[in-house]
């Protein structure tokens, strides 16, 4: 729901869209990191093994976390809209 706000904010020019796309990348990769992890802890070695899919996952999400900006900027560009930068 958060990603799907954030979207919709894009869409509509909000002022804060900013804001609340940078909120969402960070959330929404690092949400999905760690449930890839789990899933990968779940399959063991085989988690690793293309046969599964996990492996092609876990890739994909860490690279989403530095694609458009890394995680530790979106924190940045949240805080300085937070003073008012």
């Amino acid at each position: 729901m958060f990603l799907r706000q954030a979207a919709w904010k894009l869409d509509q020019g909000a002022a804060d869209a900013t804001k609340f796309c940078a909120m969402a990348k960070k959330f929404v990769t690092e949400a999905g990191s760690r449930v890839a992890d789990q899933c990968l802890q779940l399959h063991g070695g085989y988690g690793y093994l293309a046969d599964y899919g996990i492996e092609k996952t876990v890739r994909d999400l860490r690279v989403h976390q530095i694609l458009e900006g890394t995680n530790e900027i979106m924190r940045l560009i949240v805080a300085r809209q937070m003073v008012g930068r």
